[in-house]
């Protein structure tokens, strides 16, 4: 017979289900944050171990700064100013209008022609120098100043003598193309006057030292920038193989 249960059997208590959710909040995420003075110590550090090309990349651009101004020619510069005036034989409203405009027309052609052989040749002659119209030319300029009729002609030479002969004999002979090429014009003509003579320069126009070095310089430092750069390349491309 089966008996009945045993009242002293001891019952396991009932299984409860726990219905409260964790509410917590999930872990923020670490970042790592990275120290902006990290870059600056990788050049840092590029730059001692690269210490010889920078130096020699720099002491090799000096001396070529420095034998670049020792083995170029000396060159002179100066400059002489020529005004181109009107001259009305005439004194009527209508030719002032006609010099003013005469003038405005030609002044540009005039500051042209001084760097040509028609001007040249005769100022070459001049002075007896030794120096063709094909040489002088590369060494000539001349340029009308803004909002005048005044000629600026700057020449350059290898001796100041010569420079300040040259500017002379080349304002000269350019006035004297500025008068025959007006004398047919009635009733106005061009005139030209020298306004500032050239000056005998006292100092050198080039090779000048300190713009050597400068350039010099400045081409090492990017010489050397440029090997440390193909070298840092080089270099992690073989670690990464």
């Amino acid at each position: 017979m089966i008996g009945a249960p045993d009242s002293r059997t001891p019952v396991p208590p009932e299984r409860t289900t726990d219905m409260t959710t964790d509410t917590a909040a999930p872990p923020l995420p670490r970042y790592r944050h990275e120290d902006p003075g990290t870059p600056l110590r990788d050049v840092l550090r590029v730059i001692r171990r690269s210490w010889l090309i920078i130096v020699a990349a720099v002491v090799a651009g000096l001396l070529a700064g420095w034998l670049l101004t020792v083995f170029l020619p000396e060159r002179y510069e100066t400059e002489t100013k020529v005004l181109v005036d009107p001259v009305v034989a005439v004194e009527a409203t209508d030719s002032l209008s006609q010099a003013s405009a005469l003038v405005a027309d030609r002044v540009e052609t005039f500051a042209a022609l001084a760097q040509t052989p028609a001007v040249l040749d005769p100022a070459i002659d001049a002075i007896d120098a030794d120096v063709s119209s094909t040489e002088l030319v590369d060494n000539v300029s001349a340029e009308v100043i803004p909002r005048t009729s005044i000629i600026n002609i700057t020449v350059e030479a290898g001796t100041p003598t010569n420079a300040a002969e040259l500017a002379n004999a080349i304002a000269a002979s350019l006035i004297t193309q500025i008068e025959g090429d007006g004398a047919a014009a009635t009733p106005v003509s061009l005139t030209g006057t020298v306004v500032e003579a050239p000056e005998i320069p006292d100092e050198l126009a080039s090779p000048l030292l300190l713009l050597n070095l400068l350039a010099g310089l400045a081409v090492g430092l990017l010489v050397a920038f440029l090997v440390i750069v193909f070298r840092q390349a080089l270099s992690a491309g073989t670690r990464g193989r």
